[in-house]
């Protein structure tokens, strides 16, 4: 059984030439007898996990191990060794004197002695904290990713239904019957409304939101949230504002940073259900490649506005910070939170190319940091052309293509509510071999994804090829620009994203068609 394993002494009375390294080298180590009591401990060990080295010795090495470890380390770990004589990169979590964990890895060789009888065990811990963060993080961006693909499919399906449940609606709201039914109607169309932002709140959170940035001074919108927060928090929650000077511009979408915002600041409320203090600061920093290095930031170095929401509410302990951007996660009670709303903001940054870090103490409260990259004023599109009138739209030929045959009822109704001729087709397909036989329309409505060869953006190339001067109005669930790509997509050509209400696609229409 020894004849693989050092033997470090030929007698129990031998001087210990790993002494000087328990004393002064800067090396996680220790020593156990053949019961797992602490024989000796390297001083630089000892200092990492805040007890004296005396405080140490004489004490079972389980002793320090998370109850988790333990359990490993009895059942699992120890009787190997004690088998074999070695381990390699063995997990473990020590517990601090203060009751922080400290993971490691752990590699053990055993010393025996002439006879071949146990005498001691060699340990040596790498310090794993920083490690394991990585890879929690690594794992943590996956599950995003992933469930971020799901949002983005399950948003595509609602924005279907919703554009049926509208669209319908406002038939019925053109002929009502009473007073009451109207209310009922207008009840019906809020509904669908909302259903819509949460929608947005999910492709946000699955970074496949269409973002609409400007122009904007973050000072504009923490003093707005002031303005709005002051009158709906309750009297016993303080805010205190302060905005930084020459605060540099970002590119931002003003709506969704209103909505994160928001979110933040009613967390921070619920966190203080017997009141404290809110306080929302911006400034510009400058962050440098060794703070991305130390944080693994997916941002590149630069300069950035910050926005800082702090709260002296309840706090999180470590293990629940490491979760609160996860989707679905919440705090609040059953029914009170959907645990969207910061998954929602991680998104929306992440999004517009910045960042959101969190800070939290049990006890002491919350930080919430975000940081926009500063950028150059965007160019303001030219406005588009108003229809001036209805005159000589009447008759025109649209060539519209949906796969849901309700969705493509509703929209096809609408059109013909104009007088527009409407040709409908199920698929890119289908529309083409319409085309193919002679069909001529004055414009092409067609969703983007759909089943069979020919997807949106290649119907439309095939369509230009037999008319060059043909206008596309694109109209998907998938709120996103990656969506409409290739050579059949033209700069005049419109996008809307489902639902899409009425006037917004008779306007589009109108607009396109005049624009021919």
């Amino acid at each position: 059984m020894t004849n693989n394993i050092l033997r470090f002494w030929q007698s129990s009375d031998a001087e210990d030439p790993f002494e000087p390294l328990f004393q002064a080298a800067p090396i996680l180590m220790h020593s156990i007898d053949k019961h797992g009591v602490l024989l000796k401990a390297s001083r630089f060990w000892a200092d990492k996990l805040g007890y004296k080295i005396d405080e140490m010795v004489g004490r079972k090495s389980v002793e320090f191990l998370t109850e988790q470890s333990q359990i490993y380390a009895r059942d699992v770990v120890l009787p190997e060794f004690f088998r074999t004589g070695s381990i390699y990169n063995i997990p473990y979590d020590f517990v601090r004197k203060d009751g922080k964990i400290v993971p490691v890895l752990m590699s053990a060789i055993a010393q025996y002695d002439a006879e071949g009888a146990y005498v001691r065990s060699l340990a040596i811990m790498f310090d794993n904290t920083e490690a394991k963060r990585v890879a929690g993080e690594f794992q943590q961006k996956q599950r995003m990713d992933a469930i971020g693909a799901l949002v983005g499919g399950v948003a595509h399906d609602f924005n279907n239904l919703l554009a049926v449940v509208q669209g319908n609606l406002e038939f019925l709201e053109r002929d009502p019957e009473d007073a009451d039914r109207l209310e009922f109607i207008h009840s019906a169309l809020e509904a669908a409304k909302r259903g819509g932002i949460v929608t947005q709140q999910l492709l946000t959170y699955g970074r496949r939101a269409k973002l609409t940035p400007s122009l904007f001074d973050l000072n504009e919108a923490v003093i707005r949230a002031d303005r709005l927060v002051r009158r709906l928090f309750p009297a016993n929650v303080e805010l205190e504002t302060v905005t930084g000077g020459g605060l540099w511009h970002v590119n931002v979408d003003a709506a969704l940073l209103e909505t994160a915002v928001l979110n933040i600041l009613n967390n921070a409320r619920d966190a203080m259900p017997d009141g404290g203090r809110i306080t929302m600061e911006t400034r510009n920093v400058r962050i440098d490649e060794e703070y991305i290095d130390t944080r693994h930031e997916e941002i590149s170095p630069g300069r950035y506005v910050m926005l800082a929401i702090s709260d002296t509410g309840c706090g999180m302990d470590s293990e629940t910070l490491t979760k609160v951007f996860e989707p679905f996660f919440t705090m609040k009670p059953v029914g009170e939170g959907s645990g969207l709303g910061l998954s929602m903001v991680f998104g929306f940054m992440r999004q517009s190319q910045g960042t959101i870090r969190a800070y939290s103490e049990r006890g002491v409260g919350s930080t919430f940091k975000l940081y926009f990259p500063i950028a150059e004023p965007l160019a303001q599109p030219e406005p588009a052309n108003q229809p001036e009138s209805r005159a000589g739209i009447a008759g025109k030929t649209i060539l519209l293509v949906e796969d849901e045959e309700s969705v493509r009822r509703v929209l096809a109704r609408q059109l013909q509510t104009e007088q527009l001729r409407v040709i409908e087709a199920v698929s890119g397909d289908i529309a083409y071999e319409e085309l193919i036989g002679g069909l001529r329309p004055d414009l092409l409505v067609t969703d983007i994804v759909m089943p069979g060869s020919l997807q949106g953006p290649e119907l439309a190339e095939r369509a230009r090829k037999l008319m060059p001067e043909l206008r596309v109005l694109f109209i998907s669930g998938y709120p996103t620009e990656a969506a409409i790509h290739g050579n059949g997509v033209k700069p005049r050509d419109r996008h809307l994203i489902k639902p899409v209400r009425e006037l917004e696609l008779i306007r589009n229409v109108l607009e396109l068609l005049q624009d021919r």
